[in-house]
Order: structure tokens, then C-alpha cells, then sequence
């Protein structure tokens, strides 16, 4: 093989957590000293600082992606790395690597000799790098049961950010008194029905921030903070529920699940009445000439500022046509009379009594937690194998688990009272105006408006407007 001249150093340390690229300076000096005696020019430097190559990473390598581009175009035409493990720890990937040099014939040195140009010399260097992604391996067995061991005695996993409820830098061990205390407070809030949405008005008006981004509290914000197993003292490894946390928690395990349940059944698909709207009763008014779907805007004519609802010819009809654009509409007016539906509509229902709970779950509960214990118990004592014992913890888990979330939908229910749809419908505050607007659509199927003329000065018929009550049919409309 001729002598390279255009030469790449590819330098790599899987961890640096000061940031000072000690480690890959070293690897620099000691592949510019192996090049210096085989007289090879350097070109360029690949560094990849606190990069991971071993087989459990998961995250991309892409100076080392790009060096092999370079290779393959034929700018680099040597590779010199400090050792075959700073390469790689994957025998695939070292695999692959032969085979771009076999095909594009670039040299390649590392500073302990190993040789690409023999047989032998690949057969070594595939030995090298098999024993490299087996200590890989090891090291990753080795803390994984580290892990596992810490999770069966109750201490969850602390990392990443704050959570909210938490201390900063007491990894999970110790409450802030306030947000805990206002977690306690979302979680009655949710038990009375109300929503993510009303516990993010509280805690905004309370002071209250995010952990990350000291920024103010909105409905998703909420629910992770809910959906958390570790506000709940869950502790879990690779997605599986170990046990319960040694350490305090805002809520227990079984109001955990009982907000899963809440929050279980409002994610729902979004209906007919709900989405982020700025009027009332968008969605609900249709053309009384083509069934299109009409639209609400502000505008000013004349320097007068006011709401109008139109059919838009670009809008399609019922009839997969266009918007006819006959209908133009002051909106107030239609509010007005559409409100005054509603309402009457919700005078006369009646609060459902809750039905009385149909099983009692603590018992097949308490057996299974028994049974659990009782697996733990001779798995320590060594009398079960890992293999068996994990996959009966997992049947065991999953068991309880199923039975815990039909005991949490029954508190739920019992908890729960009725809620007065009629105080719900008279708050008309805009942050209200999604739960109104589900109501409406209790109510209301949709309004058919037609059109009144132009210049008119005394207020529009009745009949201009056509109601159509939920679970109407087509010949009966709301009088």
C-alpha cells in the first residue's frame, strides 16, 4: 500500500464531564507522534468529545460518520487512531469499518501496532475489538444490576431535571414543602372534577412556577407533572414497577392511580364543541342554504368593530360543493338567542345520581402483594434463578397493577358528585370557553342560519335562525 498523504486522526473519550478534551488531546499528541515516525502528513483532526461508541448507546457518532464519508471521497486517504477501542466497542461496526478500508483502500495505524494489511493482523484486530464490546457489556451488567438493586430497596432513579414537588439536588429524597402541598391540593381539585386547566389558574395565581424555564403553568405542564410515577413514590426499572419509594412523596400510590384514571378518561378524542376556539359556537353554525360550516370573524365597517358569522364560498358544503356566500350574519344576535337555548335546556335536567360501587378489590390485591413479597423473598435467598424470577415479578406486576386501576376507577366514581353544569355554563370567562363549549354540544347538534337582507333596522326574526337539538332528527327541529 503506497504511503498515505493525506492522513485523518480520529480521537474519542466516551466521558468528559469537566469539558476540558484532556482526554482526546492526549490521543492527538500520541497518533501526531505515530505519524511523525511513519512520515505521514496530517490533514485533518476528527475529535468526538464525551461520545459514547459502546453497544448500549444509543446516540449517534457524527464526526465519525463524516470521517468515513471523507475516506470514501477520497480527501482522507489514511486513518490513525489511538487504539482500536477509541474506534469502536461494536464488532459490527468494526466489521464495517474493514470492509470501507478493503473496498476504498485507505490505510489505517493505531499507536499499539495493530496491523489491517495480513490476515492475521485483522484476525488480531478483531479479537481486540470482540474483548472491547465484552468489557462494554460486563461494565453495562454491572450497573444494570447495580441499578436493580437500588430500585428493590425503594430508591428511585434521580436524574434529569427537577421535578416539580421536589427539592433541587435532594435526588427525590426530600419534598418542597409549597409545591407539594399544592400538588395535594390539584389532586382534590381533580377527585371534584375539575380540570388540569383550573389547577393551572391556581397554581399561576399562587406564584407558582415550572421547575425548567421558570415559566408559567398551563394544562399539559400539569399533567406531566400527574403522570409522574415519582410524585406518586412509584419506583420503576426499564419501564417495569419495582416497589414503592423509601423516601416522602406528594401523593400515595393509590391516589396516583386514582388521578390516572381521571386523566385516563378525559383523553379522549377530541368531539364536536372542543379545541381551542375565540367564540363560542364555532364549529356549531352551518348555512341555512347549503349546509356549509359558516365562519365567525371580527370586523370593522365604517369604524364600527363588531363579530359576523358568513358562509365562505371556499368552504366546503354538506354536499362536498363550495360555500354558497349567501349568509352574512351579525354574530352577537345569534349568540344571544343560542344562549338562551342552552340555558333552558340546562334548567330542567336533573343531577344523575352516582351508581354504587359493583366490586370490592382489596382482597385479590392483598394476595397478589403477598405473593409478590413472597417472590422477592426467595430470590434474595438465592432459591430462584434471575430469569425466573423476573418473568414471574412481570406477570405478578402486571396482575396488580390491572387490579389497582379497576379499584382507582372505582373511587373515582364514588368520589365524584355531580357537577353543576348550570354554574359551569354562567362562568363566561374566556378561560372557561372550552368547558362551554362542551355543554353546548350536549345541547346542541347544530344551527342552521339563513340570511335576512341588507338595511335591516329592527332586530332579525326568530326564524331566521333554525336549532337542532342533540339527537334531533332532520324533520324536527328546536321550535
Amino acid at each position: 500500500m503506497a504511503k498515505p498523504k493525506r492522513v485523518g486522526i480520529y480521537v474519542r473519550i466516551s466521558k468528559d464531564r469537566k469539558g476540558e478534551e484532556l482526554g482526546i488531546q492526549r490521543q492527538e499528541k500520541a497518533c501526531r507522534e505515530l505519524c511523525e515516525r511513519l512520515k505521514w502528513e496530517v490533514l485533518k483532526v476528527y475529535p468526538e468529545n464525551d461520545t459514547s461508541a459502546s453497544t448500549t448507546s444509543r446516540r449517534g457518532r457524527p464526526v465519525y460518520t463524516q470521517m468515513l464519508r471523507d475516506a470514501r471521497d477520497g480527501l482522507i486517504d489514511g486513518i490513525v487512531v489511538y487504539s482500536i477501542d477509541r474506534l469502536t466497542r461494536r464488532i459490527a461496526e468494526l466489521t464495517h469499518f474493514l470492509e470501507e478500508q478493503k473496498e476504498h483502500g485507505f490505510a489505517f495505524a493505531t499507536t499499539e501496532g495493530e496491523d489491517t494489511s495480513t490476515a492475521n493482523g485483522r484476525m488480531i484486530l478483531t479479537i481486540k475489538g470482540a474483548v472491547a464490546q465484552q468489557e462494554t457489556e460486563r461494565m453495562s451488567e454491572r450497573i444494570n444490576s447495580s441499578l436493580l438493586q437500588r430500585r428493590e430497596k425503594g430508591k428511585p432513579h434521580a436524574g434529569g431535571s427537577r421535578l416539580f414537588g421536589f427539592k433541587e439536588g435532594s435526588n427525590l429524597q426530600e419534598l418542597e414543602p409549597r409545591e407539594s402541598e399544592a400538588i395535594k391540593r390539584g389532586y382534590q381539585m381533580l377527585m371534584d372534577q375539575k380540570t388540569p386547566g383550573d389547577i393551572a389558574r391556581l397554581w399561576n395565581e399562587a406564584g407558582l412556577r415550572t421547575p425548567e424555564g421558570n415559566t408559567a403553568w398551563d394544562i399539559h405542564k400539569v399533567k406531566r407533572v400527574y403522570r409522574s410515577q415519582r410524585v406518586g413514590g412509584i419506583v420503576t426499572y426499564k419501564g417495569q414497577d419495582i416497589g414503592d419509594s423509601i423516601y416522602p412523596h406528594p401523593l400515595t400510590r393509590t391516589e396516583w392511580e386514582n388521578v390516572q384514571a381521571v386523566l385516563d378518561q378525559r383523553a379522549t378524542p377530541a368531539g364536536k364543541g372542543s379545541g381551542k376556539r375565540k367564540h363560542l359556537y364555532s364549529g356549531f353554525l352551518t348555512c341555512g342554504h347549503c349546509q356549509s360550516t359558516m365562519r365567525i370573524q371580527w370586523a370593522t365597517i365604517q369604524g364600527r368593530t363588531f363579530r359576523r358569522t358568513f358562509c365562505h364560498s371556499g368552504q366546503v358544503g354538506a354536499g362536498g360543493e363550495n360555500g354558497c356566500g349567501k349568509v352574512n350574519r351579525r354574530y352577537d344576535w345569534i349568540e344571544a338567542r343560542l344562549n338562551e337555548v342552552v340555558e333552558a335546556a340546562l334548567t330542567k335536567r336533573m343531577p344523575q345520581p352516582q351508581a354504587a360501587p359493583t366490586e370490592d378489590l382489596s382482597g385479590e390485591i392483598a394476595v397478589t402483594e403477598e405473593r409478590i413479597r413472597a417472590l422477592r423473598s426467595r430470590w434474595k435467598e438465592g432459591l430462584m434463578a434471575d430469569e425466573d424470577y423476573f418473568d414471574s415479578l412481570t406477570h405478578l406486576r402486571g396482575q396488580l397493577q390491572a387490579l389497582r386501576a379497576r379499584e382507582a376507577a372505582t373511587v373515582v366514581r364514588e368520589s365524584r358528585v355531580e357537577a353543576d353544569a348550570l354554574t359551569v355554563w354562567r362562568d363566561d370567562d374566556m378561560q372557561n370557553l372550552e368547558r362551554r363549549r362542551s355543554i353546548i354540544a350536549s345541547v346542541i347538534d347544530r344551527c342552521e342560519v339563513f340570511s335576512v337582507g341588507r338595511g335591516r333596522r329592527k332586530p332579525p326574526e326568530l326564524d331566521s335562525i333554525r336549532v337542532w337539538p342533540v339527537g334531533s332528527q332532520v324533520s324536527q327541529p328546536e321550535a
